[in-house]
């Protein structure tokens, strides 16, 4: 085969869609797509493929704007080379920022303070200040964002938002949107580094550098005046970073102010979407559902009141089959509007409700076909957590029983949804668990809480078996996952720890696995069946085949 032809210079449709050109005049890439072919600026490095027609309309106002004398300032990280091979470049770590004479320049900005990490990178010297994290670097994140957190987060188009950055660097909304998405992609996934590190061919810079300059980016647009859809997603994602880092106040403040310009932009109201194109309708739609299941979520968790009200006469959330959802976050919103719906029924049929959405939330089938493993993690075990505060949401409205043929009005039921979560997590990795950060976290933690507690108020669930397994064994379990978690809470672990305690049981080390095992001639205590049960130490939980589907719990 003849070599793949490279070049040091990519025209500007390549450069804008991030794709390889062959450096003719035309080139070839243009020549197909009937496009202008043109060489005003360079690019960042090669990508995902597109175009999308906002990537088309972006190349188009870059042209438009050589056309007709305007030339928009360029920092050095749209200054690199692109030789046709995927070989590692080393990008800058900072840009100027327009010098006080443009006119994108805000004065706010000339008192920024850079910690002696970045300003004493190789890249940093010989630079007029103020200076800003590059747009290569936030390339760099915003890459792993549409890899691993779209499907988590599908609201931000990663081309139109870098296509932004490369033609109108002193766009601070863009600039605070894209920072803000990297600090949250960053702590979600947990791949913060010494700043300054190079890895990949990339400075890395941290989550908390990120935040500081969406911070300072959101103050010089004035958010709190011009509010936009883009505006709205730097305060979701700055949400998203303090939850992860555990700064739960600022992550509440900054979910609020999410929903008040969910308010004032009007995405709750039918009328917002009535004029319209289809793709922009689905896009407000998931930024609308996004937003409501985070509230629900962390209302739950947080103990704060909703502010975010259901609109059930919104157009549906579609999978358009374009990659732009998929099917786990429209089930999602499924399940979330399942709950809301069900927590705020009248009093007076609040058992038929509960019991309605205990047998639509038992329904696995579609979380377990999903293909993608952190997708059907967050679907399975959001599923058994609704299940769970569904389970504590009875014990205020209705009567629960100690024996109750009806499951979800049992005291039982706690032990029957952490055997359902063992289950499900034997088929799952860790990574697909932690992909998820402190809200996986959270709702393993109030599964364990629920039975634990249910453990310690009817002594009669608290029963060391010998011959199977039972709520001891499932308690232990989810102890010993939780506490093994990368970057977990202590004070989850602390809280199960002293209620385990009261059980007499202790969870010595997230390594150390417990062991049970009967005689094949013993009885199981908890089912009336023989039962043999071994947990190898190199497992942490059992697999799906050794813990029985259906374990019935009598009090």
């Amino acid at each position: 085969m003849a070599p793949r032809k490279g070049t040091r210079r990519a025209c500007d449709p390549c450069s804008v869609r991030k794709v390889r050109c062959d450096g003719d005049h035309p080139c070839s890439r243009c020549v197909a797509a009937s496009w202008a072919c043109t060489y005003l600026k360079t690019h960042g490095k090669s990508g995902p493929k597109g175009p999308r027609r906002t990537t088309e309309a972006a190349i188009r106002r870059l042209q438009e704007r050589s056309r007709i004398g305007v030339d928009p300032p360029r920092s050095e990280s749209e200054a690199s080379f692109d030789d046709g091979s995927p070989s590692t470049i080393e990008f800058p770590l900072l840009d100027c920022l327009p010098p006080t004479g443009d006119p994108g320049y805000d004065s706010r900005f000339s008192g920024i303070g850079w910690p002696d990490v970045v300003t004493n990178s190789p890249f940093s010297e010989a630079r007029r200040e103020p200076e800003r994290i590059s747009t290569s670097s936030i390339g760099h994140y915003l890459d792993i964002y549409q890899t691993r957190g779209y499907p988590i987060w599908p609201v931000v188009d990663t081309e139109a938002l870098l296509a932004r950055l490369l033609m109108y660097p002193e766009d601070m909304e863009a600039y605070a949107l894209g920072t803000a998405v990297c600090a949250a992609t960053i702590s979600q996934f947990r791949i913060d580094a010494e700043p300054g590190s190079p890895v990949e061919g990339h400075y890395r810079v941290s989550s908390g550098l990120f935040e500081q300059e969406a911070k300072r980016a959101r103050a010089a647009f004035d958010h709190m005046e011009h509010v936009t859809t883009w505006s709205l997603l730097s305060s979701f994602f700055l949400h998203a970073y303090s939850a992860n880092v555990g700064r739960m106040p600022a992550s509440t403040v900054f979910l609020g102010e999410t929903i008040t310009k969910v308010h004032m932009i009007g995405l709750h109201k039918l009328s917002h979407y009535e004029s319209m194109n289809l793709e922009q309708q689905q896009h407000d739609l998931r930024i609308y559902w996004l937003v409501f299941i985070t509230e629900r979520a962390h209302s739950i968790q947080q103990d704060v009141p909703v502010m975010l009200k259901r609109a059930p006469d919104l157009p549906p959330l579609e999978d358009l089959k374009d990659g732009t959802v998929t099917p786990a976050f429209v089930q999602l919103c499924r399940l979330f509007n399942i709950l809301d719906v069900t927590i705020t029924t009248d009093p007076s049929s609040a058992r038929e409700a509960l019991a309605l959405a205990q047998h639509q939330l038992s329904d696995d089938v579609a979380s377990q076909s999903l293909n993608n493993e952190i997708q059907r993690a967050d679907i399975s075990m959001t599923q058994q957590w609704m299940r769970i505060f569904l389970w504590q949401h009875a014990l205020r409205v209705t009567n629960l029983a100690s024996t109750n043929e009806d499951d979800e009005f049992s005291f039982s039921f706690p032990a029957k949804v952490a055997q359902n979560v063992l289950k499900y997590i034997s088929s799952l990795s860790r990574e697909s668990l932690e992909a998820h950060g402190p809200g996986m976290e959270s709702k393993l933690f109030d599964i364990a809480n629920s039975l634990a507690d249910v453990m310690i108020c009817v002594p009669s669930m608290n029963h060391e078996s010998h011959f199977g397994i039972g709520p001891r064994d499932f308690i232990h379990s989810l102890s010993t996952l939780l506490s093994s978690f990368r970057g977990g809470n202590p004070a989850v672990i602390n809280i199960l720890q002293e209620k385990l305690t009261t059980l007499g049981l202790v969870v010595s080390s997230p390594q150390k696995l417990i062991d049970i095992s009967s005689p094949e001639d013993e009885h199981d205590e908890w089912n009336g069946t023989q039962r043999s049960l071994t947990w190898s130490e190199n497992a942490l939980y059992a697999t799906a085949q050794e813990i029985p589907s259906e374990l019935g719990i009598g009090l």
